[in-house]
C-alpha cells in the first residue's frame, strides 16, 4: 500500500514538473513556424512602454479613425497564373499585383510628408522602368483607414502608435498615478483619461493636454465617447456627459434603474450606445444632440457582460440565465432574437460577419447567426478561454489551460491546439483582420494574412432583420424591476411609474415586474471596484472584453 502511494506521488510530481516546464518553455507570441502553418505573417513587433509589464496595463484598445484615412500610390499589373498540369479543365486565372505602393505622409529628408504629387513622380519613374522591361503596369490611388492602438498604464503613461506598424505616434503622461486610472474614451479629435473623479481630455493628434475637470459623480469604468459627448457611468445609476468640442454645453446626467455591471457598448454606425444594469436592464441610449434614453429592455437574467455591436445599431449579449438576444437599436427598440441556450454568459461576444461567438462560463463556444440567433455550428466548441479575433476563416481563442486554439469559423471544428504558445492577456480585436498578442513585457506582436497589407475592417452584420417589431416605446412600459428585486429596497425608477398593468404586460418585452417575459434575476454587485479579470468585472483589468 505503501509502495503504491510512493508511486502514485512519485508520478504526480513528474507530471507537475513535466507541465511546469512545458509552460516555462512556452512563448507569449507565435513563433515563425506557427506563423507559417497557419498562413499568417508577422506584420510587427515593438514593445509598449509600461512601467512594469502587462500587468500594469489598465486599458488597451484599438480605435479606427473616420476622417483623415492613410493615401498610396500604387502600380498595379495584372498577372495570369497558369492552369495546373494535373487537371486540364482548369482554367488560366487572372489576378492583379500590387507592384510598387508609395505612402503620401511618408517622411522625406526634411522631416515632412512627401505628399501625394511627390508619391506620384517616383511611381511614374519606376513605372518607366517597368515599361522598358516589358511589364506593364497602371498608376492608380488608395486609402485605407487610419488604425490606431492606445495603452494606458498604471502610473499614466499614455501610449499612442500605428497599429498596422507599431511605430509610435505620441507619448505623454498624465494625472495622479496615485488616484487610479480606468478605460479611456477615444475618437478621431480626443482622448479622455479618467484618473479618480477627474476627466483629462487630451489631443488625439499629438497627445496635448487640453482641459481637467472634476466628475459630478464617481466614475464607474471609465470613459466611451459618443456623439459630441465623453460618457462616463456613475456608482450612483446613471450615465454623465460631458461635451467634447463646444465648451458651452451643458453636462448632462441621466438616471437608470440599477448599476452599470460593464461599459457601455458604442454602435459602429451611430451615437447610440448599449450597458446592462444589476436590475435586470439593458439600456440603449441616443448621445446625439440632446442625449436620452432611446428604451430598456427587461431581460430574462442579468447581462453582466460587455454587449457587442454592429453595423446596423445592432447589439447582442447573453445573460447569466442563459439567454441571448440580438437587438436593433430604433427609437422603440426591435428585439431580433431571444434564444435559451442552458449556460450562463458572462463574457462580451463577438460579432464575426453574420456570427456571433460568445462564450459560456463552462468554456463552451457557440457561434449563432446573426439574424436568428441560431446555432450555426453542429456543436459547441468547449475549452475554450477568451477569443482573440478571427481572419481568414479562422477564429483564434485562448483555451482554458492557457494555450491557442484556432477553430474554422464554417463548422467550428478545432484545427489547431497547441501549448507552444501561452499568451498572457489577449488583446481581442473584431475591427480588422488582424491578431494581436501581449507578452508579459507589454510586448505587442501584430499578425496579419500572408500579403494582406490592406487592412480590412469587419463592420458586422448589417443585413439581419427584426423577427418582431411590436415593441412600446419605453415611456409607455409599465415600471418596476423583475421579481428577483421585489423585496430590495431601491429607488423609484426614473423612466416609469407604478405597477404593472394587468391588461397588456405580457404583450410588451420591455414590460417590468413578474408579467415581463423576459423578467430579470440574479444579485446586484457588491463592490464596483471589486476584482475580477474579465471585460465588464474589473474597471481596472485589460479591457477586449471589443
Amino acid at each position: 500500500m505503501i509502495c503504491t502511494i510512493r508511486r502514485v506521488l512519485m508520478f504526480a510530481c513528474l507530471l507537475f514538473v513535466s507541465l511546469s516546464a512545458d509552460a516555462a518553455n512556452a512563448a507569449e507570441t507565435m513563433s515563425d513556424n506557427i506563423v507559417r502553418r497557419l498562413g499568417l505573417e508577422q506584420a510587427w513587433q515593438r514593445q509598449i512602454q509600461v512601467p512594469a509589464g502587462a500587468s500594469s496595463i489598465v486599458d488597451q484598445q484599438l480605435h479606427v479613425g473616420k476622417t483623415e484615412p492613410r493615401e498610396y500610390v500604387e502600380l498595379v499589373a495584372t498577372m495570369t497564373r497558369p492552369a495546373s498540369d494535373k487537371n486540364s479543365a482548369e482554367k488560366e486565372e487572372t489576378y492583379t499585383k500590387v507592384l510598387l505602393r508609395i505612402a503620401t505622409d511618408q517622411v522625406a529628408r526634411n522631416g515632412n510628408p512627401i505628399g501625394k504629387a511627390e508619391a506620384e513622380r517616383q511611381a511614374k519613374n519606376e513605372l518607366r522602368r517597368l515599361t522598358h522591361r516589358g511589364i506593364k503596369a497602371e498608376l492608380s490611388t488608395r486609402t485605407i483607414p487610419r488604425i490606431r492602438l492606445y495603452t494606458i498604464s498604471n502610473d499614466g503613461t499614455v501610449d499612442c502608435r500605428d497599429a498596422e506598424n507599431g511605430l509610435p505616434i505620441w507619448m505623454v503622461r498624465v494625472g495622479d498615478r496615485q488616484l487610479g486610472y480606468a478605460k479611456i474614451g477615444i475618437d478621431d479629435d480626443f482622448v479622455t483619461v479618467i484618473n479618480g473623479g477627474n476627466l483629462i481630455k487630451l489631443d488625439a493628434t499629438d497627445g496635448t493636454e487640453l482641459t481637467s475637470i472634476r466628475t459630478t459623480t464617481q466614475p464607474l469604468y471609465g470613459a466611451i465617447h459618443a456623439g459630441d459627448y465623453s460618457l462616463v457611468p456613475t456608482i450612483r445609476n446613471g450615465i454623465e456627459g460631458y461635451p467634447l468640442k463646444d465648451p458651452s454645453r451643458d453636462t448632462f446626467s441621466e438616471l437608470v434603474d440599477g448599476l452599470a455591471l460593464a461599459p457601455p457598448r458604442k454602435s459602429p454606425t451611430s451615437s447610440k450606445i448599449a450597458w446592462g444594469t444589476n436590475s435586470g436592464f439593458v439600456y440603449v441610449m441616443e448621445s446625439q444632440g440632446s442625449p436620452s434614453i432611446l428604451f430598456r429592455l427587461n431581460t430574462d437574467g442579468i447581462v453582466s457582460g460587455r454587449i457587442a455591436a454592429a453595423s446596423g445599431d445592432l447589439f447582442y449579449f447573453g445573460s447569466e440565465t442563459g439567454q441571448v438576444y440580438g437587438l436593433r437599436a430604433t427609437r422603440v427598440g426591435d428585439v431580433l432574437w431571444s434564444r435559451p441556450y442552458g449556460e450562463p454568459f458572462y463574457d462580451a461576444p463577438l460579432v464575426i460577419g453574420e456570427q456571433v461567438l460568445i462564450r459560456s462560463t463552462y468554456g463552451n463556444l457557440y457561434s449563432l447567426g446573426t439574424s436568428d440567433g441560431m446555432m450555426t455550428w453542429t456543436y459547441t466548441v468547449p475549452n475554450v478561454d477568451q477569443l482573440l479575433g478571427a481572419l481568414d476563416g479562422k477564429a483564434y481563442a485562448r483555451s482554458l489551460s492557457g494555450g491557442l486554439l484556432v477553430i474554422d469559423l464554417e463548422s467550428g471544428k478545432t484545427i489547431l491546439k497547441t501549448s507552444e504558445i501561452q499568451p498572457s492577456q489577449l488583446l481581442p480585436n473584431s475591427l480588422s483582420n488582424r491578431l494581436y498578442l501581449v507578452g508579459k513585457t507589454g510586448a505587442v506582436q501584430c499578425l496579419r494574412s500572408a500579403g494582406a497589407f490592406v487592412p480590412q475592417l469587419n463592420a458586422g452584420a448589417a443585413s439581419a432583420k427584426p423577427v418582431s417589431t411590436e415593441t412600446e416605446p419605453m415611456e409607455k412600459e409599465p415600471a418596476g424591476s423583475s421579481a428577483a428585486f421585489a423585496s430590495q429596497d431601491k429607488a423609484k425608477d426614473p423612466f416609469g411609474g407604478g405597477a404593472a398593468s394587468t391588461t397588456d404586460a405580457g404583450n410588451d418585452p420591455f414590460g417590468g415586474a413578474a408579467a415581463d417575459p423576459f423578467g430579470g434575476g440574479g444579485d446586484a454587485m457588491a463592490d464596483p471596484f471589486g476584482g475580477g479579470d474579465g471585460d465588464g468585472k474589473d474597471p481596472f483589468a485589460d479591457p477586449f472584453g471589443n
